[in-house]
């Protein structure tokens, strides 16, 4: 099998500053590509998605990715300020010079509402279209509403959604916030330059029961609204190996593949296709 892992991270704390690593234990140590979770061999490419160090930071830590012996590294989604309008040309210009650099992510998940509808944001939306770089787009599930009116107005920036929109796990598709998770992926799947990513679901479980009971459903709406050839897989790897329900990225390719049923072509698109054409990794047209 033939797997792509469209979302995995890395870090060293002795090089970088990661301020969210304070004090999250399971976490807080160099996680590097020796120790990465292959999925028992399943995985021939990954696509390194930056680890939210310092801002200051970014443009170094992708050139450290960059520089690293990994073979399967075979993109990379660098880190961002879009709030920074002096330097982003600049450092926008500057990844675009590293030849395994396909996009970009300022993460979202921690930005008050009145950032998705600025100037700033929309214009730095328009910076990356500019340079045919792609954007990774990190909410939680209570912004894809938001996430979903800034988008319609950014039609030739392709967007990935992760990790299926951060849906209410515990809660489940059919309480209160599950249903409005499901009409906010349904509004993103119907703007053709919007995919996925079926990832990280594991940190937003209490455990593994609740995982078990509820995350299916959500694979399988998302699944199903975009569409194989636009829905990816990711690990997630390690923040989805070490909090909530944890797991391994084997069990997790086998969840996606139980939930969705999928034919041997549509199999063959979550597991590589759609993330090598999305990212447009070696072999492919961007």
């Amino acid at each position: 099998m033939h797997v792509v892992d469209s979302h995995t991270h890395i870090w060293d704390p002795r090089r970088f500053d990661y301020p969210w690593l304070n004090g999250l234990e399971p976490l807080d140590r160099p996680m590097l590509p020796t120790d990465i979770d292959r999925a028992g061999g399943r995985v021939s490419a990954m696509v390194f998605v930056q680890a939210d160090c310092d801002s200051r930071s970014a443009l170094d830590e992708a050139r450290w990715v960059d520089g690293l012996d990994w073979p399967e590294l075979a993109g990379i989604v660098a880190g961002v300020d879009l709030r920074d309008r002096v330097g982003l040309a600049a450092h926008l210009d500057a990844l675009t010079q590293m030849r395994r650099v396909v996009g970009v992510r300022h993460l979202l998940q921690g930005e008050p509402d009145d950032f998705f509808r600025s100037p700033a944001l929309r214009d730095g939306l328009v910076a990356l279209a500019e340079r045919r770089l792609t954007f990774d787009a990190c909410v939680r599930h209570e912004q894809l509403p938001l996430l979903a009116s800034l988008l319609e107005q950014s039609p030739s920036l392709r967007v990935v959604v992760d990790h299926l929109g951060k849906p209410p796990v515990d809660e489940g598709i059919d309480g209160e916030s599950g249903r409005r998770w499901a009409s906010a992926i349904d509004d993103l799947a119907a703007l053709d330059s919007v995919s996925i990513k079926v990832s990280g679901l594991a940190p937003e479980a209490r455990d593994a029961a609740s995982l078990d009971r509820n995350a299916a459903a959500f694979i399988r709406h998302a699944v199903e609204a975009f569409g194989a050839d636009r829905s990816m897989v990711g690990s997630d790897w390690p923040v989805s190996a070490k909090l909530g329900a944890a797991g391994t990225f084997g069990e997790w390719i086998d969840r996606v593949h139980a939930a969705t049923n999928p034919s041997t072509t549509e199999r063959e698109a979550v597991d590589a296709a759609t993330a090598t054409s999305f990212y447009g990794l070696p072999g492919t047209a961007p």
